[in-house]
């Protein structure tokens, strides 16, 4: 008889496109650190460049802000319409019938040409505008920008950021790998944004990427005498670090400060100096291809869907029980309709889904506005790269400590409290509008850096433990409907994180367009916009409990899953034993293997077999007596310390072991009494779902 579908392989299968991930259980090397951090990073950085600094490109070096201002605005404001079409269309894909690969990593890639593609047409060198360009002369440059633009935000970017933003929610039911996971997974995305923001500005000057020609002005009004001249070097006069300011007595006294009332604005370099800069981002481009390839690569390999994997093993092992007439019975996958219903009539669905909108908002118009900040200080980029790179330090240490605070006090409730702090002390950024932008910019960057830093630590909790909440509101779903939502729900996530980026940039060129030079506008676009879009979040997550209900959704899953393969005839295994058996069938394989190509490797060099697996065997004794030593001393450790632990314990007065135990008791009984309660709860929403569901 025929294989079903479920049991044939797809190509993503087959030994040289499996996963390398072969255990049960979340590894920190290398599922983690290279499928969950490392791949991540990788691959999002030239996104983030892309992020931070198209914008700057369309207004520096195609100077579109010149002779196309109103598409510079509008194209990624609408675009944003066909973006969420195409991420609708990955999370479509997804919903498709998955295989062992799992229904999210064969889109990572896939998606590889389709980005190289798209990132080479962002910066493609036929584009360029005429040197008056107007649009009847340069309207293959439009056309080139909205293709390129469209191409990668609506189509090539859906199909890896959906399935990555996925596999945190798929890839085990383990609460607190999960955790780790999502701890990971947002250490990488941030690492490679703050890459982007700590090195962009600092190499968009260095490396001559965004020329910018200064005048004099008074009073704010231009002279239209130029104020820098070059240090050394063609076009050096357009950049901070390859200019020095003009001996012009009208406007600069003799020690080299300006006068009263002058100061310096900026505006678009000499046309050659644009085309200069123009070849220098497709070098640029070119090699974010090759680090977006490996990261793509790395997170391919390097991860593993287990919720698919468990889904389509209780789905064959009921088809092997139960067939009709000789064809088996196939089990639909929910199709997006039902996956919507389901979706938006819970509530805390709507909480994570506005969460992420107001995130990402925030975050996109701090991020994207960085650069526009730093110039109306300055006229540079280097102030947002000193910014940025000090700023990663509280974020980089929060994601050291949020995990097991969030374990401790929850996730929601870290976020809030995160999204208090982060609201407050970003107002401290304001407090550089009295100060002088042309005189003061060591005290700008001074302050600016204190209130970005202590704003970050109030993000922490959103930045690294937000994907793993999400993941408990799918769960729950899962518990109430019996239906997870994924396709859906990442699809309206990747919507919001890609389309974010257009919408943001959008306005913060419109808004730059209309007041250029605008140190006011820029210092509430970095500092104010996400500030106000925390303190609504800390607001919202008053109401986010779905925490409270994750050990009895877990509980009626695992009951569910049960009740499936007992109703199809098949035989239940406890999932702990499933994996120990998976855990042991994993090993024979890899030790047929290993002993398979040992024999080749001594029928190639005219090898003993016996001899050479001697060997194999005495190196693998030696490596397990020194690891059973190792594990004796730990263990000889922690027996020590619970001896001492147990002694300090048996000192204490009674009285004090008493009031402890009574602590511990009233503790106990206040989780189980909640657990209790979430389970009533959960029961009595099963139940609604279920009349609802006949109705």
């Amino acid at each position: 008889m025929a294989e079903t579908q479920a049991k044939k392989k797809s190509v993503f299968e087959t030994p040289l496109l499996s996963t390398k991930i072969k255990t049960n259980s979340v590894k920190m090397f290398p599922e983690a650190f290279l499928g969950y951090l490392a791949g991540p990073m990788f691959a999002m950085i030239g996104n983030g460049v892309i992020n931070a600094f198209l914008i700057q490109y369309w207004d520096k070096v195609l100077n579109l802000k010149g002779w196309a201002p109103v598409f510079e605005i509008l194209l990624p404001i609408i675009s944003a319409i066909i973006i969420i079409i195409g991420n609708l269309l990955v999370g479509r894909l997804m919903t498709r019938k998955p295989t062992m690969a799992g229904k999210a990593r064969p889109f990572i890639l896939l998606g590889i040409p389709f980005l190289v593609i798209a990132m080479l047409m962002l910066f493609f060198p036929w584009s360029f505008p005429a040197e008056n360009a107007d649009v009847s002369n340069s309207l293959a440059t439009l056309i080139v920008v909205a293709v390129g633009y469209n191409l990668y935000y609506a189509f090539a970017w859906p199909f890896y950021y959906t399935p990555h933003a996925s596999l945190v929610n798929l890839s085990t039911r383990d609460g607190n790998s999960r955790g780790l996971l999502a701890t990971l997974v947002n250490a990488g995305q941030l690492g490679a944004a703050g890459i982007a923001g700590m090195f962009g500005g600092i190499l968009a000057d260095a490396l001559r990427l965004l020329p910018q020609r200064g005048y004099f002005a008074v009073n704010n009004v231009s002279t239209g005498v130029e104020a820098y001249t070059s240090k050394g070097g063609d076009f050096g006069e357009f950049y901070s670090y390859f200019r020095q300011l003009v001996s012009n007595p009208t406007y600069v006294n003799a020690d080299g400060s300006l006068k009263e009332g002058v100061s310096i604005i900026y505006e678009n370099a000499s046309y050659a100096a644009r085309q200069d800069a123009n070849s220098r981002w497709i070098i640029i481009m070119l090699v974010m291809l090759g680090v977006l390839v490996v990261g793509c690569l790395l997170e391919y390999f390097f991860t593993r869907e287990r919720i698919t994997e468990e889904q389509i093993k209780l789905e064959v092992a009921a088809e092997a029980a139960h067939k009709d007439g000789g064809e088996v019975k196939e089990k639909k996958t929910a199709t997006m309709a039902q996956q919507i219903k389901i979706a938006i009539h819970d509530k805390y669905w709507w909480f994570i889904i506005i969460f992420f909108f107001l995130y990402q908002f925030g975050g996109m118009m701090k991020n994207n506005s960085s650069s526009f900040f730093s110039q109306s200080i300055d006229g540079g980029t280097t102030v947002s790269s000193v910014i940025n790179t000090v700023g990663a330090i509280p974020t980089a240490l929060g994601m050291v400590a949020i995990f097991p605070l969030s374990k401790k006090f929850g996730k929601a409730k870290c976020i809030l409290v995160g999204g208090i702090v982060a609201a407050v002390m970003g107002c401290i950024g304001f407090a550089t509008l009295p100060m002088n932008g042309t005189t003061d910019i060591g005290a700008i960057t001074a302050v600016s850096v204190l209130a970005f830093c202590l704003k970050a630590l109030g993000t922490v909790p959103a930045m690294y433990i937000s994907m793993a909440l999400m993941a408990d509101v799918l769960e729950h779903q899962e518990a109430v409907s019996g239906v997870r939502t994924d396709g859906f729900t990442m699809a309206v996530y990747g919507s919001i994180m890609v389309a974010m980026a257009g919408i943001t940039n959008g306005i913060i060129a419109g808004l730059n367009i209309a007041m250029p030079n605008n140190r006011p506008l820029n210092t509430f676009l970095f500092f104010g916009v996400e500030s106000i879009a925390y303190l609504i979040i800390a607001l919202m997550f008053i109401f986010m409990k779905v925490e409270k209900f994750s050990k009895a959704d877990h509980a009626a899953i695992i009951e569910d899953q049960k009740a499936q393969v007992l109703a199809e005839g098949g035989t239940w295994i406890e999932p702990e034993e499933r994996a120990k058996m998976e855990e042991e069938e994993n090993a024979r394989l890899v030790e047929a293997a290993r002993i398979e190509e040992l024999k080749n490797h001594c029928a190639k060099q005219n090898l003993n077999f016996d001899e050479e697996e001697a060997k194999y065997q005495a190196k693998k004794a030696e490596a397990a007596k020194a690891a059973a030593e190792k594990k004796a001393e730990a263990d000889a450790k922690k027996a020590a310390k619970e001896a001492e632990k147990k002694a300090a314990w048996d000192a204490l007065p009674a009285e004090k072991k008493a009031a402890i135990e009574a602590k511990r008791a009233a503790k106990a009984e206040k989780k189980a009494a909640e657990e209790a309660q979430a389970a009533e709860e959960l029961a009595a929403i099963r139940a609604a779902y279920a009349a609802s569901k006949n109705a």
